[in-house]
């Protein structure tokens, strides 16, 4: 089971009306970073190459969990660069016994890029508490061994270090997990089998080393260990889905394990793409759409592989719309239920591609719309909800291009996938018409919005096949569609460019 390099540990109680507290309370760093001490511990402050300990909740500024703590504090080294700027300038600060709340900047989180339900270009909240120090830690000195000596003088290390009940090292088992995916996402199998096997020997009533273990003996071919392992993981967990599929798909045929890495490493191959695009960096388009289709036919079952497809179409969206039809055709006859389900509703943004868009409603607040009488125009079509974490964090990011291209000729249509009021089935998400509009007016959205309360049901996402919002259309000045994903600071640099280009007809 994969960690990300700051995702884990206890419970951690913080009241989330801390994270309203007024930003003049805060005090904010050159880097800008702002934070505040809301309860003043005595003890020391940690030093670069100090194990940090750490309880915390992360939200969004919406008020939306993404993460906290839950077992054990979460350990990190500071000053390593293990995880978000944020957290090692602002545990910096800290003493030991602090709470503090830590309001981080994009450029101090994760950028552009999402990360899981962390949407791109995202403010992120923190409520911590500095719990204790330690010394150094068993992960960064197995690493430094590993990295400097190799592995065998590492195997040498880790035994006198166990014998001597591991001295001032401190070993914890997610900085080790985290060092095991290091080095089985580097395509180093022997030293991630090694230290995720010394895991084990570490913490062998944890379910999650035994998975982190069974996921590196699929990529290794080494299918009786997995079978093992993930046995193990659910014997001790039996709430573990992860383990259970995994051990299920491995038990299936006598050559799944042989499916099951390719998958993997395709998975991993279209991470580095997208890093590869985000970058500005070539694609090998053509070998990843050659290695997903023979995934999908090779093994027509895996519900696994509906996420492979639809990342991988995403991609090819994302390099060239009007290519990436014939990647959706690809998929239309799949046996794969999620895939072809997929593909179906990709086609209907298919028909939509051929022609100038045609959209018509009458909006939330009156106004007509009509598209066709925007062509000349650079027009964003933007699906969104309030209650869309991601969508609500991008907000900012859109008036923002609005304020600025408004008066060049850039212009926004919303359709909200709102949900209206239920009285048999009350929900957080339902808004009347004028909660949308308030909200919308509250945010310095002036553009309209398309609103009929039908939710996923709304017949202008399923003419689109929207399966996720935001799903953020861009026309040119023609009215054709130009791309789906206009997210982030590519809005902008995108509008900028159509608005650059001649309109139909001008010569």
């Amino acid at each position: 089971m994969r960690f990300s390099s700051w995702f884990v540990g206890v419970l951690f109680a913080a009241a989330a009306a801390q994270i309203a507290a007024a930003v003049d309370d805060f005090i904010t760093t050159p880097s800008g970073l702002k934070y505040q001490v809301t309860v003043h511990g005595t003890g020391p402050q940690p030093k670069d190459g100090q194990v940090v300990l750490a309880n915390y909740v992360g939200t969004l500024p919406d008020g939306t969990e993404f993460d906290r703590t839950r077992d054990e504090p979460f350990a990190f080294t500071l000053g390593q660069h293990q995880v978000i700027k944020g957290w090692d300038e602002g545990f910096g600060l800290l003493h030991i016994g602090d709470h503090a709340t830590f309001v981080v900047p994009p450029a101090l989180g994760y950028g552009a890029r999402a990360m899981g339900s962390i949407p791109a270009n995202a403010t992120l909240h923190f409520d911590v508490e500095l719990v204790a120090i330690k010394d150094g830690a068993l992960a960064d000195a197995l690493a430094d061994a590993i990295d400097h000596h190799g592995l065998v003088a590492a195997q040498g290390r880790f035994a006198e270090w166990k014998a001597d009940h591991f001295g001032r090292f401190f070993p914890n088992e997610g900085q080790m997990n985290t060092l095991g995916y290091h080095y089985l996402q580097s395509g180093k199998l022997p030293e991630a089998l090694a230290v995720l096997g010394w895991n084990v020997e570490l913490f062998p009533a944890s379910a999650n080393v035994y998975d982190s273990l069974g996921e590196a003996e699929v990529k290794a071919g080494d299918g009786p260990a997995a079978i093992r392992d993930y046995a193990k993981s659910l014997a001790l967990d039996p709430k573990n889905t992860n383990a259970e599929s995994m051990l299920a798909e491995l038990r299936s045929a006598p050559g799944a394990i042989d499916t099951m890495r390719e998958r993997m490493r395709l998975q991993d191959d279209l991470e580095a793409a997208f890093t590869a695009q985000d970058q500005g960096k070539p694609v090998d388009l053509v070998s990843l759409r050659r290695r997903v289709v023979d995934a999908v036919a090779r093994n027509p079952a895996a519900g696994a592989d509906g996420n492979l497809v639809n990342n991988f179409l995403y991609l090819s969206e994302s390099i060239d719309l009007q290519g990436a039809v014939q990647d959706w055709k690809l998929f239309v006859d799949s046996p794969n239920d999620k895939v072809r389900e997929l593909a179906h509703d990709k086609m209907g943004l298919a028909e939509a591609l051929k022609a100038p868009l045609e959209l018509k409603f009458k909006a939330a607040d009156g106004r007509d719309v009509d598209v066709a009488q925007l062509r000349g125009k650079v027009v964003l079509v933007d699906f969104w909800a309030t209650w869309c974490g991601p969508c609500r964090e991008e907000i900012p990011n859109v008036v923002a291009a609005y304020n600025q291209l408004h008066a060049q000729g850039f212009e926004i249509v919303g359709v909200t996938f709102d949900q209206a009021p239920d009285p048999a089935h009350r929900a957080k998400r339902q808004k009347t018409a004028g909660e949308v509009l308030a909200f919308t007016q509250e945010h310095g959205m002036t553009w309209p919005q398309y609103y009929d309360g039908t939710y996923w049901k709304n017949p202008l996402g399923q003419r689109f096949g929207i399966r996720a919002i935001p799903a953020m259309f861009l026309l040119d000045k023609s009215g054709m569609i130009v791309s789906t994903n206009a997210r982030g600071a590519k809005l902008a640099s995108e509008v900028k460019r159509l608005l650059a280009q001649k309109a139909p007809g001008i010569q």
